[in-house]
């Protein structure tokens, strides 16, 4: 039998430890069961009964506030950091989306906007005591925290001054609109006017007529001319084609012919 003075003892720790990875790892339980078991451990027991080989005496339990400060140190600090900031993360994103809905929709009430507060203060909350409980030593990453908050202001900043600019441009792309409308209108009233004071006149479109008349004629006559070509062609064909079957038949009648006495 193992006797330690108190889990805060460095050997204490590394037992508790230890005992994290045998309820997750080897015993797969679940991360909420293994909190409040470890939890309970940390606070109130005096003995480790059934999971190392031999089983270990606590002589002093810590209590609820040591054991906490304890539960928070080696487990919570040191196994759940990255999950309690990716919660704050998504905390800071719904509040944005909330904040940003109810600038644009009546749909959303001021009490959605409240709750997404509220959700994002109690994550911030969290994240505060994780952060109190976390030794330096072991936090190598605690500026990254501190850099996350900075950043979810200026989110906050950027987006307040974002809608200001979206303000500015809705009313102006309204002036534009305005704008753009009265020019159109001032385009049609000097188109009608043009076509009122404008009409062709009957020299050009006479001219134009005689113009296409002579187009018509000189596409005849190309027409014409290249039929004359096309015929003329097939007739030096047809003659050469005449006179290579005169030279083949020639050819043949001299090779049968009858050689002479």
């Amino acid at each position: 039998m193992m006797t330690i003075t108190s889990l805060a003892t460095p050997q204490g720790r590394r037992l508790y430890r230890e005992l994290y990875h045998i309820l997750r790892e080897e015993r797969h339980y679940g991360s909420w069961e293994t909190l409040r078991m470890l939890w309970n451990i940390a606070t109130r027991s005096r003995s480790l009964e059934g999971y190392f080989e031999q089983p270990v005496t606590i002589e002093h339990p810590l209590g609820t506030r040591a054991g906490t400060r304890l539960w928070l140190e080696e487990i919570l600090s040191r196994y759940y950091y990255s999950t309690i900031v990716s919660f704050v993360y998504g905390g800071a994103a719904i509040l944005l989306v909330v904040v940003g809905l109810r600038r644009f929709s009546a749909g959303i009430s001021d009490t959605t906007v409240m709750l997404s507060i509220g959700l994002e203060a109690l994550l911030l909350i969290v994240l505060f005591a994780v952060m109190f409980f976390r030794r330096d030593e072991e936090d190598p990453t605690a500026k990254r925290i501190e850099e996350l908050i900075a950043e979810v202001g200026e989110i906050g900043r950027d987006f307040a001054a974002s809608t200001i600019a979206l303000d500015k441009i809705a009313e102006q792309l309204q002036r534009l609109t305005a704008e753009t409308a009265r020019l159109a209108l001032a385009a049609e009233h000097a188109a009608t006017a043009a076509q009122r004071t404008t009409s062709p006149a009957p020299e050009l479109i006479t001219r134009i007529a005689e113009l296409n008349a002579i187009l018509r004629n000189v596409s005849a006559s190309i027409e014409e001319l290249r039929h004359a070509a096309s015929t003329i062609e097939q007739e030096r064909i047809e003659i050469a084609v005449r006179r290579q079957l005169e030279r083949l038949l020639v050819q043949r009648l001299s090779d049968n012919a009858p050689p002479s006495p």
